[in-house]
């Protein structure tokens, strides 16, 4: 039989990778991604699983274990980035874990809004799951409209709520109490006694749970103006996150006893505030909390779309050229 050859691979790279008159991601704007994708909805809940697990002690320790080994998966990505150019999208297949993480985040938006409107409860009503429904199609259409104009978005989107933990951090170190953190440095009264190791132990989940984004600039490493940005923006973006996550957490032990944090109500940041400044600190946080999870729903939504346009056509060419040749 004639053998028949069907040319696919020419059209697929075509649709897979981006023209040269693409606009590229400078740095700064893969350095958002990658904060935009880390901070999500775990920041905001920092201080009160820390404070039933451990002291300022056991939190200092354990947030070096944890930063440390996600330093060496940062300088992975940095790595790979520079020594292998040629991959696109990243290193892993996210489409599924980040729809998965994404109906979290509306559960998470309509549970924090029941705060103020009973109507959406714990974000399980049926007002919670269609406003969810609209809000979903709404960013679908936000990415279908390009790239660069949802990367645009994605970088105000950040800054806007990057802000309210900086001011968090700022209201929480002029309200600094010394005596507060003296006491909670070894683990705090009203608190089970623990060793350090089960103190370190209980944090782990959390800490890792924080760090997941950190690949955001790989995914988009090939909209990237240089490859090697991509590892500079894993690097930057990774410092600065964990720098806000830190301070977060260390400077609630300033404000409040551990036994009160250990028992607030999430999103803990924003109950430490209004225990620091009153009402309008809960209002303030909680309204930060809804941008910024929106903001990381976008990033992710982001990179499903980017893995399943990058990944799936070059399987599917792959598959239709080995069909071919089998004719």
């Amino acid at each position: 039989m004639e053998r028949r050859e069907v040319l696919v691979d020419a059209p697929a790279a075509a649709t897979v990778m981006p023209s040269e008159q693409t606009q590229k991601f400078s740095l700064f704007a893969l350095t958002m991604m990658v904060v935009g994708s880390m901070v999500g909805a775990g920041i905001w809940s920092l201080p009160r699983p820390f404070a039933t697990a451990t002291g300022v002690f056991g939190a200092i320790v354990a947030w070096l274990i944890a930063a440390g080994g996600m330093y060496t998966l940062a300088h992975v990505f940095q790595a790979l980035a520079e020594r292998k150019p040629d991959l696109d999208a990243g290193v892993y297949a996210y489409f599924f874990s980040a729809c998965l993480g994404n109906t979290f985040y509306w559960v998470l938006i309509k549970s924090t809004l029941g705060a103020f409107f009973p109507i959406f409860g714990n974000g399980d009503t049926l007002a919670a799951v269609v406003i969810s429904s609209i809000g979903i199609w709404a960013f679908h259409f936000t990415v279908l409209r390009g790239v660069q104009q949802a990367a645009t978005i994605n970088k105000i989107v950040t800054v806007a709520k990057v802000t309210p933990i900086i001011l968090f951090i700022l209201i929480l170190a002029v309200s600094f109490k010394g005596h507060l953190f003296a006491a909670n440095f070894w683990g705090g009264e009203g608190m089970p006694a623990a060793s350090l190791f089960e103190q370190v132990r209980g944090t782990m989940l959390v800490t890792t749970f924080v760090f997941i984004g950190i690949e955001g600039a790989s995914v988009y490493s090939r909209y990237a103006q240089k490859r090697s940005d991509v590892g500079v923006a894993t690097i930057f973006g990774f410092i600065g996150v964990t720098a806000l996550m830190v301070l977060v957490t260390l400077l609630s032990y300033a404000v409040l006893p551990r036994v009160e944090i250990a028992g607030l109500q999430q999103p803990s940041m924003a109950t430490v505030l209004e225990a620091v400044v009153g009402h309008w600190g809960l209002v303030f946080i909680s309204l930060g909390v809804i941008v910024s999870v929106l903001g990381a729903y976008l990033a992710w939504q982001m990179i499903a779309a980017e893995v399943l346009l990058n990944k799936v056509p070059a399987a599917l060419c792959g598959s239709a050229t080995a069909s071919s040749s089998s004719l």
